[in-house]
């Protein structure tokens, strides 16, 4: 079976993905929050504290630190995915010389290990919701265990 997706694809899908989840937290969410007004901030008091936060404390909570390890990781990953770090296009000074090559492409992308890891630990300290099952990661591991499980009896 053809498919038309292959690795850009996906890795674009990607990029733009993480455009719009973190620059809707740094543009839109994190301004509104810090500067809204003390009416508008009472009922998200009981979510983020008595006292309006900060962007530093926004980002040094787990979901920051979590995302910021993400982000890392995959920009990485995609740089040294690209043409000219995977065919040695580019001459580096040592030690670093060993960050081209198809070796280092390889390994890059092992990084999606800890992505994954920081994703479900992100998924699981989200502000506003508390309910397990009401939070995304947590019901996609749900289907997936359930449907994994599922797989295997069969």
């Amino acid at each position: 079976m053809f498919c038309c997706f292959n690795g850009q694809t996906i890795a674009a899908a990607i990029v733009v993905g993480i455009i719009l989840h973190a620059g809707n937290h740094l543009v839109c969410d994190f301004p509104r929050l810090i500067h809204s007004s003390n009416e508008k901030y009472a009922p998200l008091g009981q979510y983020f504290g008595e006292t309006k936060p900060t962007y530093f404390t926004l980002v040094k909570g787990v979901e920051g630190i979590t995302g910021v390890i993400m982000v890392i990781c995959m920009i990485i990953a995609f740089t040294l995915a690209t043409r000219w770090f995977r065919r040695s296009l580019v001459k580096l000074p040592k030690p670093f010389d060993k960050l081209t090559g198809f070796n280092a492409f390889w390994y890059s992308h092992h990084l999606f290990i800890i992505v994954y890891l920081a994703l479900i630990v992100h998924g699981q300290f989200l502000y506003l919701i508390h309910v397990w099952y009401r939070k995304t990661v947590s019901f996609f591991l749900y289907l997936f265990s359930f449907f994994a499980h599922e797989i295997i009896k069969v």
